[in-house]
């Protein structure tokens, strides 16, 4: 409802379902068998008689039974299958050695919570009877698991996305109180932070707890980071990552005893000359080479010189907001830490994540904007919660070093624009109402500079102000890093008054007197070739070298690739749907009808062109298979090269384009054999051809494959339809075969017939062609059907006579063809149907 997808949801106690705290009440012998226990267990409801083969079951012991019905949560081998085969186990009400069992006391194995087989899980005695043992566990809960975009790192924590629910059910979530007791000693006395790189660490705060006590964390604690999938370690960085997932704002704790001259140092990566002797890995002396750092996961990186460092008296100690270092981390002989929350410049950390290759939780976050003015309540919430589980002093005070605060944005926005790119009725109150909900109120700081989406020439020489009294002034929250400008303002509107609510307004407008425009091009080729039974794909305009050259191009190298599989700019769109259909084959799906609109990519000399980087957008279409459904009763036909003919030919009708013709030559295209050209108002438009066999064994295709490729603009018309009532007058239709040299193209007989013909001369189209018996050799038969009429009168037999043998005149002369008559022969009438 609010533009955060929900894929999938995990109840956390539902292996347990049928699972109940029980307490054995009697223990008897089996009177059949030595080695088991009858037993009379309370499950709340009822008291249950369960045979058991524990060893260790007494009355008096809580414990965990399962219910018949219940499915046992381990997985049990199966003994006639393979050894990794497994079987589920369901409980039911059986005789065991002639004795009624209803119901199984569980072990820990059994209840996939530990290794122990031989004996039962024995409970705390404070579990109470008849509750279920999923609630018992703590594991009554719900897993989401939520797509968050990149533009909304506000919504990467439980807060986040607590106060993002709080608007739709109307109530405002509030992080917990903290309340801190802090020591006599100031951290003035034990520590000093200084800062030398400003720009890209705007804010850094540090606390001190001394005499801690390093240990696991409680459980509570442990299940709620293994319930979003990370690893407990000991009480104080299972804090930090608690705090992290709890309010979005990484932490990190330093061991005090390690960090050299008590104090921590910000600034950018040194070269070796620089810090000889500091602490650094040895090596030989370079400016060229760049410093070495040990992470916490044990690897060592290579730093560039703009990797922005926390770093002690005399060494680095992290890579600021990516990952700290191996000599600085909390260990069992920790006593006292030092806890930094700082707010990283985001470009920064992009920029050094991608170049050591690590990306972090703290990194997910920091690169996508966190909130600078979250950094005090997350070191006051984990300086809170250490000292409860590892006890300790907090030191007097804390180092926050903000020289210059970074505060809120003031964004304008127009009621009227709002209304207007919404279709919406909103008064100002109600949006002032709406963005309310958001935590963006009214300002009222002067009338905020904006600069207006759509502006007239004149505005686009500078910045617009708008004073009217339409357009109010909002404060934008720093954790609210996406919004900028009053279109993103307009979005959040959109989004929280409900795109439900949003009425839907319909106009009914022809556009059949305007020719298409490439605004609207696009959107209408999709519309048709789905239409046509197309399937629009979507591929990565980044592509390996040899790949890229098979568009026949010479392709654009990205400066800065992720691998050479991803180093070079498409120069063609036909791979991606190649390797679509190859996807699809692989699946089963060998009939394909694909399409694809993108963009490519390729260098040009042209003067003109900016970073001789030629960029064009085109249509694909490709085609393999057979070109109808399977049936029983007879064998479906392959595609072939006419079929992706006559659909291009259906499409630049649809377009409006009535002046475009194919040619057949020899061209130099890599992936077709013998393609043929099509060319629109006398200009090469694309091609189209069966790919080489060659290609499709590269991308694993099996099936003789057809594409097609236009340049999408040239499908632009710029003829305007006119569209006539249906005519009052018969239509009239004649036949004209033509006997001409083989070598005579069909379309240049058509093109005389069509300059030959008056108004009355409606459509031409070549039904027949012949070579064989009855014709002189090196010669042909091309038969054409003629359209014929009047839009004011029934044509007479002597004006299509007339108009009829007009055409067959100049055909004649043009190209000195005869005239066939039925029989195949040559004729001085022409053939009458």
């Amino acid at each position: 409802m609010l533009g955060i997808e929900v894929e999938g949801f995990e109840h956390l106690g539902e292996k347990y379902k049928g699972f109940v705290v029980g307490k054995v009440l009697e223990v008897q012998k089996h009177p059949n068998a030595d080695k088991l226990s009858v037993c009379k267990v309370d499950v709340g409801k009822e008291q249950l008689q369960i045979v058991c083969g524990a060893p260790n079951v007494a009355a008096g012991q809580k414990v965990a039974v399962g219910l018949a019905g219940a499915v046992v949560p381990k997985n049990q081998h199966d003994p006639n299958g393979p050894e990794q085969s497994r079987r589920t186990f369901t409980l039911s009400n059986v005789k065991l050695r002639g004795v009624d069992s209803f119901g199984m006391i569980c072990s820990e194995y059994e209840l996939d919570l530990g290794a122990d087989k031989d004996g039962i899980l024995v409970l705390d005695t404070k579990a109470k009877i008849g509750q279920q043992f999923s609630t018992f566990l703590g594991l009554d809960d719900i897993i989401y698991e939520i797509a968050i975009t990149p533009n909304r790192p506000d919504l990467l924590s439980h807060f986040g996305v607590a106060r993002e629910i709080g608007i739709l059910v109307g109530k405002t979530p509030s992080l917990p109180k903290v309340k801190l007791k802090e020591g006599k000693n100031s951290i003035n006395k034990f520590f000093s932070v200084k800062v030398e790189d400003k720009l890209n660490c705007p804010r850094f705060a540090v606390r001190v707890i001394r005499g801690v006590k390093i240990e696991s964390s409680p459980e509570w604690l442990q299940n709620a980071l293994r319930a979003v999938g990370l690893r407990p370690r000991n009480n104080v960085v299972d804090v930090t990552n608690y705090v992290m997932l709890e309010c979005g704002q990484p932490l990190h704790a330093f061991d005090y005893a390690l960090l050299k001259g008590k104090k921590i140092v910000v600034r950018t990566a040194a070269k070796r000359e620089e810090v000889q002797g500091s602490g650094f890995s040895e090596g030989v002396r370079s400016d060229k080479v760049q410093e070495k750092f040990v992470t916490l996961d044990g690897k060592v990186h290579e730093l560039p010189s703009d990797a922005v460092m926390v770093c002690d008296g005399e060494r680095p100690v992290s890579i600021a907001g990516i990952m700290g270092g191996q000599n600085s981390e909390i260990s069992d002989a920790t006593t006292d830490i030092v806890l930094e929350s700082a707010y990283w410049n985001p470009s920064s950390i992009r920029r050094t994540a991608k170049a050591v290759g690590i990306h972090s939780d703290a990194s997910y976050r920091f690169e996508r904007g966190a909130d600078p003015n979250a950094s005090e309540y997350a070191l006051e919430r984990a300086a809170q919660l250490i000292c409860e589980l590892a006890g300790g002093e907090l030191l007097k005070g804390r180092i926050d070093v903000y020289p210059k605060r970074i505060k809120q944005k003031i964004v304008t926005l127009r009621t009227s624009r709002c209304n207007q790119v919404l279709g919406t009725s909103l008064s100002q109150k109600e949006v002032i109402e709406v963005l309310k909900r958001l935590d963006i109120t009214r300002s009222p700081h002067p009338l905020y500079e904006v600069v207006d989406p759509t502006p007239s020439p004149k505005e686009r020489r500078g910045v617009k102000r708008d004073s009217s009294k339409d357009a109010l002034n909002f404060k934008v929250p720093t954790y609210r890093v996406d919004i900028e400008r009053e279109i993103d303002l307009i979005e959040e509107v959109a989004r929280v008054y409900g795109y439900n609510n949003i009425e839907i307004k319909t106009r009914t407008v022809s556009d059949y007197d305007h020719p298409f425009t490439k605004g609207v091009l696009a959107d209408r080729v999709r519309e048709l070739l789905v239409g046509f039974g197309y399937n629009e794909a979507y591929s990565i305009s980044i592509q390996d070298e040899d790949t890229a050259k098979l568009g026949g191009a010479t392709p654009v190298m990205l400066m800065n690739p992720l691998g050479k599989e991803m180093s070079r700019m498409r120069t063609s769109l036909v791979p991606g749907l190649l390797q679509s259909a190859a996807v699809n084959q692989n699946h089963g799906n060998t009939d394909l009808k694909l399409f694809e609109i993108g963009h490519v990519f390729q260098e040009s000399q042209a003067p003109q062109l900016v970073g001789n980087i030629l960029e064009e957008e085109r249509i694909c279409l490709l085609l393999t298979g057979t070109s109808s459904p399977r049936h029983w009763g007879s064998n479906a036909p392959p595609v072939s090269l006419y079929d992706l003919k006559g659909e291009i030919g259906d499409l630049l009708d649809a377009c409006k384009l009535d002046s475009w013709r194919y040619i057949y030559y020899p061209t130099s295209e890599a992936l077709a054999d013998n393609p043929i050209c099509l060319e629109i108002n006398g200009a090469g438009a694309g091609y189209l051809g069966k790919v080489k066999h060659e290609v499709c064994r590269k991308f694993g295709l099996e099936h003789e494959t057809f594409v097609g490729e236009l340049t999408l603009s040239s499908l632009i018309s710029h003829k305007v339809s006119r569209y006539t009532s249906l005519p009052r007058f018969p239509m009239v239709r004649r036949d004209v075969a033509f006997i001409l040299d083989a070598a005579t193209p069909a379309e240049e007989i058509e093109r005389c017939i069509r300059v030959s013909g008056s108004q009355l001369l409606q459509s031409v189209e070549l039904f027949d062609v012949y070579q064989g018996e009855n014709l002189p050799a090196g010669k042909k038969s091309l038969a054409f059907t003629l359209e014929l009429l009047s839009r004011e009168k029934t044509l007479t037999e002597s004006e299509i006579e007339s108009e009829v043998q007009h055409i067959v005149y100049r055909v004649k002369v043009e190209f000195g063809a005869e005239l066939r008559d039925k029989e195949g022969t040559m004729a001085n009438i022409v053939s009458i149907h």
